[in-house]
């Protein structure tokens, strides 16, 4: 008969289990694989950006558990489409996906079994959270080679002038904002003009943004833009589907001249970029100790200066997921990281 442990063993172990609880609350996490970054250098910058997201929760302009994944207590595995990572966590395997908030929103209205783990509150922003906001955030963009520069500029040009006058936004609230809360995407006519088109890849596989519906229908926030733009420049667009592991490849063998790109820079930082060359160590340290000031204490508490990334970090991060030898056009639209659950997970 084996003995029954001692009352100081018993004591010992319940202190243990007490005194680490991440053992017992390790989740496991579905995140979307980079095409050009080791999976390590993407929980890296994770880990870099989690303070702007610890500010978000402290002003309430993220609610939810703000500790539901607690620094060390993830388990990442990595999926190359957003389908895979789905019926992954819909069978079991993960606890939660990573996705950008509005293609969350329109999962949980489109899907019936999946939620965002927290909620957005824009209202609720000050100039301190605006600023963690563009921390924390990609940009969607286009991506070309680099001898396509012509190109390049024609595009900027084009989104610069329907962010001037109001068409870029109509086309968020139609296309993203509506959709995203309980709206299909929409197919969009495209102009007819003379000459050869300009080719973009269009993968299907981040609703309500990039979208192909199940007949072969090419919709959604994209090709919005992209007929908005075609007609601008008075340039035929042709929209060739890819998979999301397919856009590089196709791109360097000229099968497209464009494609879609998400892990760029927010609209805010890629603005600071445009505007001159990039700030001293003492430029910096000037802007950081000007914004510091604004904020409260608990505020500075969560961006403490040790915990700055460093000048490689920083500079993987602004290029981050880029292929060799590609330019991208400035951001059109810019979304955050959420993480989604089952509905009925507690």
């Amino acid at each position: 008969m084996k003995k029954p442990l001692s009352f100081s063993l018993a004591l010992m172990l319940l202190l243990g289990i007490l005194a680490f609880p991440a053992l017992a609350e390790t989740k496991t996490c579905g995140v979307l694989s980079y095409l050009n970054i080791e999976e390590e250098d993407d929980i890296r910058f994770s880990t870099v950006r989690r303070p702007f997201l610890s500010v978000l929760f402290l002003q309430g302009v993220l609610t939810g558990d703000s500790d539901w994944l607690a620094e060390g207590t993830a388990e990442y595995r990595f999926y190359d489409t957003l389908n895979d990572m789905i019926m992954a966590l819909q069978g079991g395997q993960l606890d939660a996906i990573k996705v950008p908030y509005y293609t969350a929103l329109y999962l949980s209205n489109t899907t019936g079994n999946l939620k965002p783990e927290s909620e957005y509150h824009p209202e609720k922003a000050d100039e301190t959270a605006e600023w963690a906001l563009s921390r924390l955030s990609d940009g969607y963009s286009f991506l070309l080679k680099e001898e396509n520069a012509e190109l390049r500029d024609a595009f900027d040009a084009q989104l610069d002038a329907m962010k001037a006058d109001g068409t870029l936004q109509n086309l968020v609230d139609e296309h993203i904002i509506k959709v995203a809360q309980g709206g299909e995407p929409v197919a969009v006519e495209f102009g007819t003009f003379e000459g050869d088109p300009v080719k973009v890849a269009v993968t299907g596989s981040l609703p309500p943004m990039d979208y192909v519906a199940p007949d072969g229908t090419f919709a959604g926030f994209n090709t919005a833009v992209l007929a908005e733009i075609g007609k601008r420049m008075e340039k035929n667009i042709e929209l060739v589907q890819v998979d999301s592991l397919g856009r590089s490849l196709a791109l360097s063998e000229g099968i497209v001249d464009v494609v879609f790109w998400t892990r760029a820079l927010s609209e805010d930082v890629a603005e600071l970029r445009r505007s001159g060359p990039r700030p001293s160590e003492e430029e910096r340290a000037a802007h950081r100790a000007e914004r510091f000031e604004k904020m409260t204490a608990e505020e500075q508490a969560l961006l403490p200066e040790e915990g700055r990334p460093d000048e490689e970090t920083r500079t993987q991060m602004d290029n981050r997921d880029m292929p060799p030898d590609t330019i991208i056009t400035m951001p059109y639209f810019t979304d955050f990281p959420v993480w989604v659950v089952l509905k009925d997970t507690p």
